[in-house]
């Protein structure tokens, strides 16, 4: 994406003439998400990270669009997912069948389309998107697409991207990060759902932590200051990269509140994060 073409996309959602004709008043501004949602098993399973998104979705407004900007869709610029009912796409393996039984056959939704002004793609719900819209809306009735992460831009970029889609949510949309404040797959128990965290990735969930609790978000775009490597906790930045559009959108006079906290197979911190 070149720069003329990253500055486009950094307006699509400001200009007021982009927004519906309602009053403001008529829609109650949504908070936005970002949930480390771990293992595929997650999508089965009854714990205390599933029943977090069952009541954070009693918890809030029910929205009339969902954005999700998930680790799993990285592609050479910013796209949108299909506007039609949607494929689940099970982009994972060697887990249970019972995973491939699971679908969510939800729809696009053409306003975030006519709003966004991004092309779209033939491209279904990859699991960063849909194992949390599982639990969160179990009935699939929400139209929901995906903004995929783009491969060119950079993190600064990113967290300027996301900052942008804050009007979004003055209309009842509601924006979700999918990814991971950890993932490095090196350190993966499968066998061990709840083992003792890796100790790079405790660190460093704990430095995500506190620059949050700070409200220092732009601390975010420099993680070696973590005194962490970050190719030790993210060999790759696509499960990071989702924590870093909610992060844009988040002000400093705006609620903040971690959902849930913890770890997973050894190296996958859980943090969830509300903003609003």
């Amino acid at each position: 994406m070149t720069r003329h073409a990253f500055l486009k996309v950094c307006s699509m959602a400001v200009a007021s003439t982009l927004l519906p004709k309602e009053s403001k008043a008529s829609r109650q501004r949504m908070p936005a998400l970002f949930f480390s949602h771990g293992s595929p098993m997650n999508i089965i399973l009854d714990n205390d990270f599933t029943k977090m998104l069952k009541k954070t979705a009693a918890d809030i407004p029910t929205p009339a669009a969902i954005l999700v900007i998930s680790a799993h869709w990285v592609d050479d610029g910013s796209l949108l997912s299909s506007t039609d009912k949607t494929e689940t796409i099970y982009d994972f393996g060697g887990f249970p069948d019972v995973l491939y039984d699971v679908s969510y056959p939800s729809k696009g939704s053409p306003f975030l389309v006519d709003k966004l002004k991004l092309p779209t793609t033939n491209r279904g719900l990859d699991h960063g998107a849909w194992s949390i819209l599982h639990h969160l809306y179990p009935d699939a009735n929400i139209p929901t697409m995906q903004l995929s992460i783009d491969k060119n831009l950079s993190l600064e970029e990113h967290f300027a991207l996301g900052k942008s889609l804050d009007i979004l949510r003055e209309y009842a949309v509601l924006i979700i990060g999918s990814g991971g404040v950890t993932h490095n797959l090196r350190y993966f128990d499968f066998e061990h759902l709840h083992p003792t965290p890796e100790a790079s990735a405790k660190r460093f969930d704990n430095y995500v932590k506190n620059v949050i609790e700070k409200r220092d978000y732009k601390m975010l775009l420099n993680p070696s200051l973590s005194g962490v490597d970050m190719p030790i906790v993210h060999p790759t930045l696509e499960h990071y990269i989702p924590l870093l559009y909610i992060a844009g959108l988040a002000s400093k006079d705006e609620e903040s509140t971690f959902l849930h906290e913890g770890f997973q197979n050894k190296a996958f911190s859980m943090r969830s994060w509300k903003v609003g």
